[in-house]
């Protein structure tokens, strides 16, 4: 019993190589009626030498040809081919062969020359058009029941031609043409029959080798997403374990420092100046503990199922406050962030903040613009979703990587100074939340990358794939992944 896929499959592949063997007849009938359009007036050359008396005659009957040829080959070149090839593909066979039938009954019916024309034609049949065997067939019988008919109507009427009146048709030259010509149709109708399966296994091997080779960029590009995931999972994993070193190491310490910084604030009252520098300590102590809470995070991560409700502003300061080196002196603009809460991985979205503003750093570092230094991070509610985009005015991305920005290891930076898998990793951790991630940019001006999370209350799930449109960015060089990618 046929499996539903099998069918599934068998279907696909008719369809495709019906679609196929449209366009090829197309072509192969441009080209045959183009020659059409050509030979046939050409042949008054042989008119000239062997008819001339019926030169006029003739010549009127190939201009004939050719205007009747003009509308079918004309139809080619519109949208209307393919549906209608299988009636226009026949044009460039049957006008011609009507034509040289006309012209050996106007001349001397069997022993006319332009017999040979005939075979001509039964050969382009056979080499020229991909026709299946009904169809070389028909077209065949066709020119056998025409060439007869013009001879054995020759044969019967009065026809005023060069040196011959009134000759009543040779059997014996009739049967000879006959056979010859039903032997060459036999050999072309044959020919179709194996061009036609031919032409068929030809087209199966190249569409399963397509298939395979899209199933394998497919398999190929999951083992890379796989491959950034398990880099991603050791990397923070060694964090991990670094920072719970770390954090054992200076948490400790830290608790004494601040017990004893109570202890002196206690003795340094009425001692202004005092105060003053132990309340300085204290600030950098309360940033050092803020750093440490960061780090904490990253040594226990969540995954994107323990999902949990959080600000984004809180997580766009995590990620600045761990970047604050890189950042230096850079300016970080917050607009419309605190709308609500979204739903998701907190400490993912903080390692997505992070990447997007490394690279922005990065990017204005390079930039030979005497502009100042800027970052823009934006919150726009959309439906039940939160658009968060982020945006530099650094040297932007040159129009040719911008496709290739989200593939594993593709990097722009030069050799040593980064794995390409910043981008990547944000793009997936993006995806598992349910959102598209889009990247549009203007060389030399500016970079923003916009990526959406769930709204806290909307419903809306904060894992798994999208299958939401993405946004629209008309008149801007861009790329948009989602969970197709």
């Amino acid at each position: 019993m046929i499996s539903a896929e099998t069918q599934d499959t068998a279907a696909s592949l008719e369809s495709a190589y019906r679609e196929f063997d449209r366009n090829l007849r197309v072509r192969q009938a441009k080209a045959a009626g183009i020659l059409a359009l050509v030979l046939m007036p050409a042949g008054i050359t042989l008119d000239y030498f062997v008819y001339p008396s019926l030169l006029k005659w003739l010549f009127a009957l190939r201009i004939a040809c050719d205007i009747a040829l003009i509308l079918p080959v004309a139809a080619l070149f519109t949208h209307w081919a393919t549906r209608y090839i299988h009636v226009l593909d026949k044009a460039a066979a049957v006008l011609p062969t009507i034509c040289m039938c006309c012209m050996i009954f106007a001349s001397e019916g069997t022993v006319s020359p332009y017999y040979a024309g005939l075979n001509l034609v039964i050969t382009a049949v056979c080499l020229l058009f991909p026709y299946s065997l009904v169809e070389g067939a028909a077209v065949c019988s066709f020119i056998l029941v025409s060439y007869t008919a013009a001879c054995v109507v020759h044969g019967s009427a009065k026809v005023v031609a060069a040196s011959h009146s009134g000759l009543v048709t040779d059997a014996s030259t009739l049967y000879n043409n006959l056979y010859f010509l039903t032997l060459t149709s036999i050999i072309a109708v044959t020919a179709c029959r194996y061009s036609s399966r031919r032409r068929f296994e030809d087209f199966r091997l190249r569409h399963e080798l397509a298939a395979n080779n899209t199933e394998l960029a497919a398999t190929l590009k999951k083992l890379q997403e796989t491959e950034v995931q398990l880099v991603q999972s050791e990397k923070m994993n060694a964090l991990g374990k670094l920072s719970a070193g770390l954090l054992h190491e200076v948490n400790n310490p830290l608790n004494f420092t601040f017990m004893a910084l109570e202890v002196a604030e206690q003795e340094a009252e009425g001692n202004e100046s005092l105060t003053e520098t132990l309340k300085d300590i204290g600030q950098g102590m309360t940033r050092i503990r803020g750093v440490i809470s960061d780090l904490r995070a990253f040594a226990y991560p969540t995954k994107v199922t323990d999902r949990e409700e959080f600000s984004v502003e809180e997580a766009l300061s995590t990620a600045i406050r761990l970047t604050a080196h890189e950042l230096g002196d850079i300016t970080v603009e917050r607009r419309g962030l605190d709308i609500g809460k979204v739903v998701g991985a907190k400490t993912q979205l903080v390692h997505v903040f992070m990447n997007l503003l490394v690279n922005s750093v990065q990017a204005m570092k390079k930039t030979n613009a005497q502009r100042k230094a800027l970052i823009t991070v934006t919150g726009n509610p959309r439906g039940e979703r939160l658009a968060i985009a982020l945006r530099d005015n650094g040297c932007g991305v040159k129009a040719a990587d911008l496709p290739r920005l989200l593939d594993p290891f593709f990097t722009t930076k030069d050799v040593g100074e980064g794995m390409g898998l910043g981008l990547s990793i944000c793009h997936t951790i993006i995806k598992n939340h349910g959102g598209n991630i889009e990247i549009t940019t203007e060389e030399g001006q500016w970079t923003q990358v916009m990526f959406d999370l769930a709204l806290a209350g909307s419903g809306t799930p904060a894992s798994g794939p999208s299958t939401r449109t993405p946004w629209a960015n008309a008149g801007q060089t861009a790329i948009l992944a989602g969970s197709n990618l």
